[in-house]
């Protein structure tokens, strides 16, 4: 028989009996212990009439609460009961036992668990998923990457805790005011070395994601999980409060609902279905204020309309009282990812909220062409779009109508952009077969082209002009020019890029993309300089920088650089390239030098490869010198993505003597003093006008 425990006081007896339904519903043959101070005996009994059905038990454990009282606990949402786990050996006589805390649900079946084998350990355990971890191919964290296991889902070598008498150690330790983390702390210091590494998937940590803007490292580690069999609703973002921003809360309240004849009918096999409301449409509001207008009398009138709310903050009660209403759902401090979904499906947006306006959001909403509606106190002042209807403050009944003629006639609004982009292995095939020229367009050069300055180079007209041009004319005279790669879906990037041209990239430059792809052209891919750091299958980057790195072998190369970009130095990257000449131009606003830059190739280029690391200006260069003879490749960030590729990072850092790729960090770049570098520099080229 499969042995679990669970701790925790009455007060929590709805999200313990949620886990043991959880458990249940797809397991047999279990004996589950509660180790409680005050849950009332008649819970056990009542649960038993069900459990003796299928084979199974739940036994009482009572312990003193005085004993638990004196333990130390680190955070406020968390009971001393969850202390009761270092009682186990002095409760129960089973030899291995597994533990639950009561803020997880088992999802799958469990078998293979019980099938480990101790050795030498006294407890498995998972990662904990706050630390940056690295994966390896299995799916495991190297062990190198380990800060501290998380003790939500503990398998106890229980033999082995009796015969070493830890529990009055551990409850000493429990005493300590200065845990960091409660009784995690102890178990950690207590058992080091002698835990155990379970599958990430028998501990699912859900509850961070709110902190993923400062901790991006959280989601990469979330998304490494397939198929997680216990899920784990960890910090203060429970899915049984109120409202929290977690995920999979409605999976939470799915096992919650079900009945115990259900489970019981159904065995391990699954079969139930979660009842969940469907709705015709989705309508979504993002507010930076909690006054909204006749949002209630909105919700209430169209029972059918799935109402999304969301807000950047917490949400005072005028907003938290509307989860009372089956269609509503709140989203307070939400996530980019999350907003980027909440917009893409969406079938209409309300901008019945008062200033001030998100105006980021209001981009996006348009950029979809979906109905927008407004009252006349809430409605965006001079805002253009054809497809924004505004009502009377009185007009209620008349909005409701509207919208629901809306989701009736809803269609997909999800831009598409007839735009063909070969990927990165047809495209340094196609450089390497035709010895094409290249030039690469990324965010920075449609900044430019929409009007912006970008940090290394200053909007000019002339220069913009330029951009557009060379884009919509598409490839030329053996020349490739590249687009990114991401018009045919985002799967195989990372939540950072996806996010970034969901919600920035693809509405900013929406009319653009269209103008693009209405000429018809094909491009070759921006990110043949980029086959590293924002993919998720990182195991093919290998084979893309072999492949590079036969565009130079051994052969004479020209490199035209920022004076910080320094590429090369310091690694392999054109260690197999004949000779290396190199021209140093402004690490800012190379744009007003280019005629400077264009002679200075001009003279040092003969039957040298050129290669260019220098933004928007290289697009300009390898057009203007196409009567030149040499092949040109604009091949922009491919230093620091190497440098990365090297070290194996999983997100971007910065390089402590060059110029790092995307980010402004370019203050305090060490000086570099190299000889060998230094007199491959046949000009320098000085910035200023």
């Amino acid at each position: 028989m499969k042995v679990i425990a669970l701790s925790g006081d009455c007060g929590y007896i709805n999200q313990i009996e949620t886990t043991i339904k959880s458990v249940m519903s797809h397991n047999r043959n279990v004996k589950i212990y509660v180790i409680n101070p005050d849950i009332p005996h008649e819970w056990f009994v009542n649960l038993n009439y069900y459990l003796k059905q299928v084979g199974s038990k739940v036994v009482d454990k009572k312990v003193d609460p005085g004993l638990l009282n004196q333990m130390h606990v680190s955070f406020d949402h968390i009971s001393t009961a969850s202390f009761g786990r270092i009682l186990i050996p002095n409760l129960i006589s089973e030899d291995k036992v597994l533990y639950l805390d009561s803020d997880t649900i088992v999802d799958s079946n469990i078998d293979s668990v019980f099938d480990l084998e101790f050795g030498d350990k006294m407890i498995y355990a998972v990662p904990d998923f706050y630390t940056p971890l690295k994966f390896d191919k299995n799916g495991y964290v190297i062990d190198s990457e380990i800060g501290e296991y998380n003790t939500g889902v503990l398998l106890i070598n229980n033999k082995k805790w009796r015969a070493e008498k830890v529990v009055d150690k551990l409850l000493e330790m429990g005493k300590n005011n200065n845990l960091a983390n409660g009784d995690q702390t102890i178990i950690n210091e207590f058992f080091k070395g002698q835990i155990g590494q379970l599958n990430p998937r028998y501990n699912y940590q859900i509850g961070y994601e709110f902190m993923s803007s400062i901790h991006n490292h959280i989601l990469r580690s979330l998304k490494k999980v397939i198929n997680p069999k216990i899920i784990h609703y960890i910090s203060k973002q429970k899915p049984y409060k109120l409202i929290s921003i977690g995920s999979l809360r409605k999976k939470w309240w799915s096992y919650y609902t079900l009945e115990w004849s259900d489970i019981i009918a159904f065995g391990e096999s699954n079969k139930y279905e979660v009842k969940e409301i469907s709705f015709d449409g989705e309508a979504f509001l993002f507010t930076r204020m909690a006054e909204t207008q006749n949002v209630e009398q909105l919700i209430k009138k169209l029972p059918n309309v799935h109402f999304n709310i969301a807000a950047y903050t917490n949400m005072a009660f005028l907003l938290l009282k509307l989860t009372q209403y089956d269609n509503v759902t709140l989203y307070p401090n939400i996530l980019g990812k999350t907003l980027t979904k909440l917009i893409n499906q969406a079938n209409v947006y309300l901008d019945i909220n008062y200033n001030p306006k998100a105006n980021e959001v209001i981009d996006r909403i348009m950029a979809r062409k979906i109905p927008m509606f407004a009252f006349d106190q809430t409605k965006s002042q001079e805002l253009n779009y054809d497809n924004y209807h505004v009502f009377h403050d009185g007009q209620i009944d008349e909005m409701a109508a509207a919208i629901s003629d809306a989701i009736k006639n809803k269609t997909e609004h999800k831009p598409k952009f007839n735009i063909e982009v070969k990927d990165i292995n047809k495209s340094l095939d196609l450089i390497l077969e035709n010895h094409k020229s290249v030039v690469r367009f990324g965010d920075g050069e449609f900044d430019l082209i929409s009007g912006q300055s970008i940090p290394y180079q200053t909007y000019e007209p002339a220069l913009a002009e330029r951009l557009k041009d060379i884009i919509l004319r598409g490839n030329f005279n053996n020349t490739l020019v590249c687009l990114p790669d991401v018009f045919q879906g985002l799967d195989r990037y990372n939540d950072y890029a996806e996010d970034f041209y969901e919600s920035n990239f693809f509405p900013k430059n929406y009319n653009f993309l269209k103008e693009i792809g209405k000429t018809n052209n094909w491009y070759g891919s921006t990110f043949i300089s980029r086959p590293y750091i924002d993919l998720v299958d990182k195991s093919k980057s290998s084979d893309a920088f072999a492949k590079l790195k036969r565009l130079w072998e051994e052969k004479d190369i020209l490199i035209v650089e920022g004076a910080l970009t320094r590429s090369g130095v310091g690694n392999d990257l054109f260690a197999n390239a004949n000779s290396i000449k190199r021209i140093i131009c402004p690490a800012k606003d190379s744009y007003q030098q280019i005629k400077q830059i264009e002679q200075a190739i001009k003279e040092n280029a003969e039957n040298r490869l050129v290669l260019l690391m220098l933004g928007p200006t290289a697009k300009v260069i390898v057009d203007d010198l196409q009567d030149l003879g040499n092949q040109m490749i604009d091949i922009g960030h491919i230093d620091s993505e190497y440098e990365w590729f090297k070290m194996g990072a999983t997100h971007k850092i910065k390089l402590a003597n060059k110029h790092t790729a995307e980010f402004n960090f370019d203050e305090e770049i060490s000086a570099v003093h190299d000889q060998a570098y230094q007199n491959e520099i046949v000009t320098k080229i000085i910035g200023g006008k």
